[in-house]
């Protein structure tokens, strides 16, 4: 399956929108997202501005996912630590979609942000094919988050944190946390 990921422009506003109210995101807090709330969130700058980005991925040329990459920090320059969400169509999971996405975003983190020496990402501890595409893509769990993702009834879940870091993807290694220092 080929995937691309095209930046989202204004043109591309029907397709986010369908793409965010058409399905079901199990493991975020807001499962089901209404056309009115991504309206609000396209007005406030959630998808684009500064320190954000956001892509439509297409499989064989189908839109079927969303990648926000956020907490890019001012520019190239900047060193902060950026962090991404990814949704990816029900009918659609499980097909390798998600760890090519992610592939391909921290090549763009790493390359035209000289100053990042880390990507990171949090996932519901119960999200077993997220934490699957993690460790697929080079991502090192670092963190364990007790009762810290609310769901929609206002649940608590574990959570967890992973990262890569810059010299491990250059290098094609995973440097494990060192747990007992």
């Amino acid at each position: 399956m080929e995937i691309s990921l095209i930046e989202y422009s204004e043109d591309k506003k029907n397709v986010l929108i369908d793409l965010l109210t058409s399905g079901s995101w199990p493991f975020h807090s807001t499962p089901k997202i209404t056309k009115e709330k991504v309206v609000e969130q396209l007005q406030n700058g959630y998808f684009t501005g500064e320190g954000k980005r956001t892509f439509i991925i297409y499989a064989d040329g189908n839109a079927t996912g969303v990648i926000r990459l956020f907490d890019l920090g001012s520019g190239p320059e900047d060193d902060e630590t950026p962090l991404f969400d990814i949704k990816i169509k029900e009918k659609k999971r499980g097909m390798g979609i998600g760890k090519k996405a992610l592939t391909w975003l921290t090549e763009l983190v790493f390359t035209e942000y000289p100053k990042k020496t880390r990507f990171e990402a949090t996932t519901r501890i119960d999200n077993k094919a997220m934490r699957k595409v993690f460790e697929s893509c080079g991502f090192v769990k670092e963190a364990h988050y007790r009762q810290a993702w609310p769901d929609e009834e206002g649940n608590k879940h574990d959570c967890t944190g992973y990262s890569i870091l810059r010299n491990d993807w250059l290098n094609k290694i995973k440097t494990e946390v060192n747990w007992n220092s």
